[in-house]
């Protein structure tokens, strides 16, 4: 009976103690307010096709080159007049915001041969970045139920039963009964560290 008292006197304190530890951290901390996180989601949007419409110049003057036989260009040291023919080379490039557009053409009464070519200048795609809210819940209390057995090679010898308080501030509180060695026990602990949520 003694015995009984001193546990549920020991058991009065620890909760004393636990309640005067709530009073002073809520009325020392600021009341927590909903942490926010931003969640980073790139969507990719294709441009819509681009009707390219340039803008009309005059014909610029042509560069006087020789041919062979094959319609191509003869290089200015191999030119032989006898054998390799006169031409027109135009060259120029059209231009606008969307792109560049290069063109080569060689003419003798008629075109010979014609060389196109292009610069883009619009992209291929475009990002878009979208920040999302996103709250982080915070903790709460909660009680758990808890159990556990042991002994030593030779005999089973604990067989516990209990609940445990687990503070949202990081402290918690405990209660264990071993049926087999009908012996109370009361359990305080405290938070150490927080790992980051994921």
């Amino acid at each position: 009976m003694k015995e009984n008292i001193q546990f549920l006197l020991i058991l009065c304190l620890f909760a004393y103690v636990i309640f005067l530890q709530q009073c002073k951290q809520g009325s020392s901390e600021p009341r927590a307010e909903i942490r926010l996180d931003t969640i980073v989601q790139i969507d990719t949007i294709l441009p819509p096709p681009v009707i390219v419409q340039l803008p009309r110049q005059a014909i610029p003057q042509p560069t006087i080159i020789y041919v062979d036989s094959s319609k191509n260009i003869v290089i200015q040291e191999q030119i032989d007049t006898s054998k390799h023919q006169a031409a027109q080379l135009y060259q120029d490039s059209l231009e606008d915001e969307n792109l560049t557009l290069y063109y080569s053409s060689i003419v003798d009464g008629q075109l010979l041969q014609n060389n196109l070519d292009y610069k883009l200048k619009i992209p291929t795609q475009i990002t878009k970045t979208i920040e999302i809210p996103k709250p982080i819940p915070m903790p709460v209390h909660s009680i758990l139920l808890t159990a556990g057995v042991g002994g030593n090679v030779r005999s089973f010898a604990s067989v516990r039963l209990g609940l445990q308080f687990v503070s949202a501030k990081g402290w918690s509180l405990g209660y264990d009964y071993d049926l087999l060695q009908k012996v109370h026990s009361v359990k305080l602990g405290a938070k150490l560290f927080q790992l980051k949520p994921k």
